[in-house]
């Protein structure tokens, strides 16, 4: 005798189907708010910082700190409060990649320092490190957004550390600006 599973009729599939579709719509404008206040934060603090250390460098070792100290902070908060929200293995796998960031860029922060390398080649290692990141992060999440800003950011990266290096802090500090921008219109916008 075989065992069949019931099947469901046409209404219960097409209602499963709405409540599935409605659950994924849910997810990615968390995403995208979520997106858009790390944006919010990171470029504020990209803008404060970069622009201090372009315009008044001997003021940038004790700016830097407290504001990526700050910014992990709100970081991992906001994570932990939208994380409540969103358990999926695709939050999963991005709660995993942003706090192996975190811990990496810490360890490279301090392992270059050790060293005596430069703020410039450590704000270039890590900005390429931010930019794999957002990468992967809008692999996981579906947001455009965050593989344009990825490309954007490693671009200017590259450009203006190679090319020039008296104004990466300023180009960086721009970006950042941009980035907030960007925030804001994520977070404000309904559409998904």
């Amino acid at each position: 005798m075989e065992n069949k599973a019931a099947q469901p009729s046409p209404a219960e599939a097409r209602a499963a189907l709405a409540t599935a579709q409605k659950q994924q719509k849910r997810a990615r404008r968390i995403y995208k708010v979520f997106s858009g206040a790390s944006f919010i934060i990171w470029g504020s603090i990209y803008t404060v910082a970069y622009g201090i250390t372009h315009f008044r460098p001997q003021l940038a070792g004790p700016v830097w700190l407290p504001l990526v100290i700050v910014g992990f902070i709100l970081s991992f908060a906001l994570g932990a409060r939208i994380g409540a929200f969103v358990r999926s293995p695709a939050g999963q796998s991005l709660r995993v990649l942003w706090t192996s960031f975190g811990i990496g860029y810490f360890l490279l922060a301090w392992a270059l320092s050790a060293r005596g390398y430069d703020g410039l080649l450590l704000s270039f290692v890590i900005n390429l490190l931010v930019a794999y990141a957002l990468l992967a992060s809008s692999l996981h999440t579906r947001l455009a957004t965050l593989a344009r800003a990825a490309a954007l950011l490693a671009l200017t990266n590259a450009v203006f550390f190679a090319l020039l290096p008296g104004w990466y802090d300023a180009a960086m500090a721009v970006l950042g600006l941009l980035g907030v921008f960007v925030g804001l219109r994520m977070v404000g916008d309904r559409e998904v």
